[in-house]
């Protein structure tokens, strides 16, 4: 049987050859859906959207940069994907065919809880009661409607949308463009609100061990081959959990297993 270097798999997976690249929004779905979990930029700990998209007919970078952040909106927009600063804080696209198991995993949790423990800053708190209220807005709207004005103020607001968006409390709704000059901003949205009651219900359908399994089998199919060691750390499980739950999805032929150098290497597909 004729083996396949990894690097080819990788290049085929991750849409990294110029003959394969993505065209259309359409085209960012499928990759997002058929990955599972997808960085939107190149940051080495997934397969990455910004890699995947044909740019060699743009001029320079601005327009590189635009044409990956417009899919992504659309993405979103439409709800063929969620979007946030989750799993350790990296900027990833989640298909909506695995958003229940992500879902059932990491569950929502309640912000006034959160606020009564002293686990949210008044600012996030505030931030959390306007969406709440008003639905998806944009910075600039968060900011004007609780009287943000200051720089350091601004600075602070800025690193309470990536604190709610890790404890997974807000998300990315899109953008809308605003002004004379159609500058485009981000939306923002509290996730329960913007998770469709079908996502939730198909979560709550899932056991954790169910919810868990997928997501470890779509990320060894993503990241070509992988180990115990770098799942759970993704992941920020314990070592020993990920290892049981492993083992079953080799027993059951979900993944496959292989030694090399004496490190254990797990992957899904043909090698």
């Amino acid at each position: 049987m004729r083996r396949i270097s990894l690097k080819t798999i990788e290049r085929k997976r991750w849409l990294l050859d110029k003959n394969i690249k993505i065209f259309r929004v359409d085209e960012a779905r499928e990759f997002v859906d058929r990955l599972g979990l997808v960085s939107a930029l190149s940051n080495g700990q997934l397969p990455s959207l910004q890699r995947a998209i044909y740019t060699d007919d743009l001029q320079n970078q601005f327009e590189v940069d635009q044409r990956l952040w417009d899919f992504v909106h659309v993405l979103i927009d439409r709800k063929w994907a969620f979007y946030g600063r989750v799993l350790g804080g990296h900027n990833i696209l989640i298909s909506m065919k695995l958003l229940p198991s992500f879902i059932r995993a990491y569950p929502v949790p309640d912000y006034r809880n959160m606020c009564e423990q002293g686990m949210l800053s008044s600012m996030a708190g505030s931030l959390m009661d306007l969406l709440i209220k008003h639905g998806p807005l944009m910075t600039h709207e968060i900011r004007e409607k609780l009287g943000i004005v200051s720089p350091a103020a601004k600075k602070k607001s800025t690193r309470v949308l990536v604190e709610l968006q890790r404890k997974q409390l807000i998300c990315c709704a899109g953008k809308i463009a605003y002004n004379r000059y159609r500058w485009r901003s981000a939306l923002w949205s509290a996730t329960e609100q913007w998770l469709p009651e079908e996502t939730k219900a198909r979560a709550r359908a899932l056991s954790g061990d169910e919810a868990t399994r997928k997501l470890i089998e779509k990320y060894i199919y993503a990241m070509t081959r992988t180990t115990a060691k770098k799942i759970a750390r993704f992941f920020s499980m314990p070592l020993i959990e990920v290892n049981r739950l492993i083992s079953s999805m080799i027993d059951k032929e979900l993944v496959s297993s292989y030694n090399h150098k004496g490190e254990t290497y797990l992957f899904k597909g043909n090698l």
